[in-house]
């Protein structure tokens, strides 16, 4: 039951949690010219945000595939160029539902990693990630007068 109940809290974040808004309702209604603007004061835009945060999300479901893909040597490493906006976003949006179900998924999170660490602890390291960078992708939405987004948002 604890177990459950956990996996089910860290399994919302990947999508925004319910204290915040959800990535999906984040991201609505922005193009992507807006989305590659980056803010006057601010070092990157929604998208490199967003990239940022897939490269880690696909990293993560390598790992948890078995597939072990090595990190990045740098921290830059794992800011990649955006790409074209709507595929990365419904990417994003994709690998972060499936981080999503492994995170509610009782037996995985309690499973032991290559490292000997229950894998429920790095999908919560992972959510904190997300939730961070989401934080940030309202700011710029912000700074660039985007926000809310049209179907409403925090403005507080």
């Amino acid at each position: 039951m604890v177990g459950e109940v956990i996996g089910r809290a860290v399994g919302n974040l990947f999508l925004g949690g319910p204290a915040n808004v959800s990535w999906e309702r984040a991201l609505e209604g922005l193009g992507a010219e807006d989305a590659m603007r980056v803010p006057a004061a601010l070092p990157h835009s929604a998208a490199q945000i967003v990239a940022h945060v897939q490269f880690w999300q696909a990293w993560l479901l390598g790992v948890i595939a078995g597939n072990d893909p090595a990190p990045p040597e740098h921290a830059s490493g794992g800011w990649p160029e955006p790409g074209e906006w709507e595929a990365l976003r419904a990417t994003f949006l994709r690998d972060s539902a499936a981080l999503r179900e492994r995170a509610r998924d009782e037996g995985f999170v309690q499973t032991l990693d290559r490292q000997g660490r229950p894998h429920g602890v790095t999908l919560s390291n992972f959510a904190g990630h997300s939730i961070y960078h989401l934080g940030q992708v309202v700011s710029v939405r912000r700074a660039l007068g985007l926000w809310p987004p049209p179907g409403g948002g925090d403005t507080w």
